[in-house]
């Protein structure tokens, strides 16, 4: 998920550059995780603004749903993870 905030928008290449990442901060004796999880796209409260433009104490919650279907989920989302 989030994959616009990744190494590529191209599955195959993100898959590839998180397996080397990872590879790289373990052999250093670094635990490393790949994030964010698989199709996680919520984006709550983050920059809660008010009608204006300006920030306010309200809190906003403007979630999207992560509904995917299989073929996507593992084509596109899943891909590298599975490397990492």
């Amino acid at each position: 998920g989030r994959n616009w905030e990744g190494f590529s928008p191209d599955p195959y290449l993100t898959g590839v550059a998180m397996e080397e990442t990872i590879r790289g901060i373990q052999e250093n004796g670094v635990q490393a995780c790949a994030k964010h999880w698989v199709a996680y796209e919520q984006e709550t409260q983050r920059n809660p603004t008010s009608f204006n433009g300006t920030i306010s104490g309200a809190i906003l919650q403007e979630s999207v749903s992560s509904n995917l279907d299989d073929r996507t989920m593992h084509e596109l989302y899943m891909w590298p993870f599975a490397d990492a």
